[in-house]
């Protein structure tokens, strides 16, 4: 077996073969025990009581049942701390619906002026991006700071609106997801950015020729041209954003702490299932709400894809 082994790597195509698959497989087998077996693994916890130590119990759908209740009672108007999975979906949701439109338009947006000869492009360029190689850790800190009630957030908002009061945007129930999305926006802007600014490049310069030859100008060929030529980088772009909004862990774990800060305002799905795992110690009902979690994702994904990704296919 082996001496056929080696008469077929001795070929130089097969070695290319060999070569290729050796590398495909690393990510293959990372995927499939990082990825994949924990999925199922999730799944199969889901069914289960366990406390890491002793011996798992089966209890069926109880675990789900504890996350419906949560729904209900949390619809019903239940205290937050009472039906934490309710407060951070509201959360997330609200988070997502803030966060996704505005990083979209406005990686659009810095995209065309990072597309335009001007002098000091790849300065902007670069200015635009470097919030997307920051650590997410380092960048709340500094938000922190700047969001404080003397920060330079309310020096600037007192010099530019008269009367206006300062805020304690981090410890203010009303205004601390606001503060969050703002931080995601800022540093996920630039990431996107250079998917657009991607896009456009490759759309052939002859179509804005024979646009600018019929008359139209930069505002018609921009919203004419520019904006459908981008659909499947528009539908990827959201994607990519509703995917990472509803598992948003990073900035409220910094900005709002394990218990989601003032009136759990900054309190998110992914902190809930992390409290449940390794502060309630109920790694089973984590699993039911990290399944729920990913039920909405998938749904939210693939509705999206379905109505707006037909320019893809």
């Amino acid at each position: 077996m082996f001496s056929s082994f080696s008469s077929f790597y001795e070929k130089a195509r097969n070695k290319e073969i060999v070569a290729g698959l050796t590398l495909i497989s690393i990510a293959v087998i990372l995927n499939l025990v990082f990825g994949y077996f924990a999925m199922f693994f999730a799944f199969y916890l889901s069914f289960f009581k366990w406390d890491y130590i002793g011996e798992m119990q089966f209890v069926g759908l109880q675990n789900f049942e504890i996350v419906i209740r949560d729904l209900i009672r949390g619809l019903h108007g239940a205290p937050y701390l009472l039906v934490p999975f309710y407060t951070g979906l509201k959360n997330i949701l609200l988070y997502t619906l803030i966060v996704v439109p505005i990083q979209t338009f406005l990686a659009i947006v810095l995209a065309s002026f990072a597309n335009q000869k001007i002098r000091g492009q790849q300065f902007f360029k670069v200015s635009y991006f470097l919030p997307a190689t920051t650590s997410s850790v380092i960048v709340a800190l500094i938000f922190i700071w700047l969001f404080m009630k003397n920060g330079y957030i309310n020096y600037v908002l007192a010099h530019v609106i008269p009367g206006f009061e300062p805020v304690d945007w981090i410890n203010n129930k009303d205004y601390l997801l606001f503060a969050i999305a703002t931080v995601a926006i800022w540093g996920t802007s630039g990431h996107f950015m250079v998917s657009f600014l991607a896009a456009m490049q490759a759309i052939p310069r002859e179509i804005y020729e024979a646009a600018m030859l019929d008359g139209a100008g930069p505002i018609r060929r921009f919203f004419f041209i520019t904006i459908p030529m981008l659909r499947p980088m528009i539908t990827y772009v959201v994607v990519m954003g509703l995917i990472g909004a509803l598992q948003m862990f990073d900035l409220a774990w910094i900005m709002a702490g394990a218990n989601g800060g003032p009136g759990g305002a900054g309190y998110t799905v992914a902190l809930d299932i992390y409290n449940e795992a390794f502060t309630r110690i109920r790694p089973g009902v984590a699993a039911a709400k990290s399944w729920f979690l990913f039920a909405i994702i998938f749904t939210t994904t693939y509705l999206f894809q379905k109505k707006y990704g037909r320019a893809m296919r």
